[in-house]
């Protein structure tokens, strides 16, 4: 069942909505039709009883000689009625319910006794089994005509065919041949129409109503992604019903939270650094009365680390992707610019060639992250080689490159700040352990995700993707 429904949430609502109603009123239909159709068979054969019993009383009480004219004018396509002196008709030992009700409303209406009304009520009208000689030619022709002529008649719609006799004062019988038209069915022209207005009834309502009730919902998911790429997003308004704004009250003061812890810690890495910069000057100064030569260089080349190490953890606190405003660029030019100028300066990187591809982004942001790539690729790899291309709507940037790759269970920790695995990937100096975060703090500031792949031929593929 799970499978059949749809993935979105609006498209799950909907459809059960429409089920359930759906279910509900065929429900509603099949009840009311079972009790339209008992009523409706009742009144039909009520109407009948009726009419026979106006009759029979009608030629009871004529002169003999007006009977055959009465019947005559009493013949119709759905009613044949025959005056004889046998009424032909044997009592039904099976009797159901309908046909009790109607002979016993007959001897009711007729002053008779109740043994002189004979009913049967069958299926459609068949023609009465006549002895020979008990009546002339032409009256049992006309009887057999009688019989049959509803079944002629077109678009006659035959139903419970209800065969009736009453024994007149005189001792002859009436004989009754009538059709009890079949009540409309549950799957009428009428029910159908019903249905698929209910159904077109629901479809727009509950699509005005499920568009309405999930529209917060859109809106708290495009907030939540884009609090993901900028702290500093406006808050949401906070209107509609009760609960939604309750919950965009909580969102906008967790998005405020976020924002002051983002720039506490930004302030407090600033002092930080600045407090350090100055025991570092003063270190600096003191180094250059050290008279060890070699002992001063050593002294001096751990005080520029450390001044390295302050500045790439405070450029990284400030979170500068997220300052730059947004601007399109060609991304192909933008990265084939950047390898140029590090293959100028003597690294061994290369861009294949690719097509214009216009994107919105913070270019000088991108900028420093691709650079972060190339060079864990030339410093690790002993080269780069990067390429850029379009896939289904995403940007992909990637940089291959030929060194020993990394364990599989430490390419996600090394996106972690101030992690090193500088055991997997040489033994030659590292940073300080923030190329990949700043890579994924872009990579996330543009909707986008960075990874690194283990290549089957050796090395690692670091692979930065976002939308266009």
């Amino acid at each position: 069942m799970r499978r059949l429904l749809p993935k979105s949430f609006f498209g799950q609502t909907v459809l059960v909505l429409l089920v359930g109603l759906s279910v509900s009123h065929l429900v509603s239909m099949a009840i009311y039709s079972s009790d339209r159709v008992e009523i409706l068979a009742l009144s039909g054969g009520e109407e009948t009883a009726r009419r026979i019993a106006s009759i029979a009383r009608l030629v009871d009480q004529v002169p003999p000689e007006w009977r055959g004219r009465i019947l005559e004018t009493v013949q119709g396509p759905t009613l044949r009625v025959t005056l004889t002196g046998d009424s032909g008709l044997v009592p039904d030992a099976s009797e159901d319910w309908r046909g009790g009700l109607i002979r016993r409303f007959l001897a009711s209406e007729i002053p008779v006794a109740e043994g002189d009304v004979i009913v049967r009520l069958e299926g459609p009208p068949e023609p009465p089994s006549v002895r020979p000689g008990m009546m002339t030619g032409s009256l049992q022709r006309h009887m057999h005509m009688g019989w049959f002529a509803p079944r002629m008649v077109e678009d006659w719609p035959v139903g419970a065919s209800l065969r009736a006799s009453v024994r007149l004062g005189d001792g002859q019988w009436l004989t009754f041949a009538a059709a009890i038209p079949d009540p409309p069915r549950l799957w009428s022209a009428p029910a159908a129409l019903s249905l698929v207005l209910m159904v077109v009834t629901v479809v727009v309502f509950s699509l005005w109503a499920v568009r309405r009730l999930t529209g917060p919902i859109r809106t708290f998911a495009e907030a939540a992604d884009r609090l993901g790429r900028d702290v500093k997003a406006p808050p949401l308004p906070e209107t509609g019903p009760l609960e939604i704004r309750r919950a965009t009250r909580a969102f906008n003061g967790m998005q405020a939270r976020l924002r002051r812890l983002v720039e506490n810690r930004t302030r407090m890495l600033a002092a930080i650094s600045h407090d350090l910069r100055t025991p570092i000057t003063q270190l600096r100064l003191r180094a250059e009365f050290i008279e060890d030569a070699e002992e001063q260089a050593k002294t001096l080349a751990t005080l520029e680390e450390m001044e390295a190490m302050i500045a790439s953890t405070l450029t990284f606190a400030r979170d500068d992707a997220l300052a730059e405003a947004p601007r399109p660029v060609d991304l192909a030019a933008l990265v084939e610019s950047l390898c140029d100028d590090l293959a100028d300066a003597g690294k061994a990187v290369s861009f294949a060639a690719a097509e214009k591809v216009a994107v919105t982004c913070r270019p000088a942001a991108l900028k420093r992250a691709v650079a972060n790539l190339i060079e864990n690729a030339v410093k690790y790899g002993g080269g780069a080689r990067v390429s850029v291309a379009v896939d289904a709507g995403e940007v992909r940037i990637v940089v291959e490159d030929d060194g020993p790759g990394i364990p599989p269970d430490e390419l996600e920790n090394v996106f972690a700040p101030f992690y090193r695995v500088e055991k997997s990937r040489g033994t030659g100096p590292g940073g300080v352990g923030l190329g990949l975060s700043v890579v994924r703090a872009v990579a996330d500031a543009h909707g986008g995700h960075v990874r690194l792949e283990n290549r089957d031929a050796g090395g690692l593929s670091a692979i930065l993707e976002f939308p266009r």
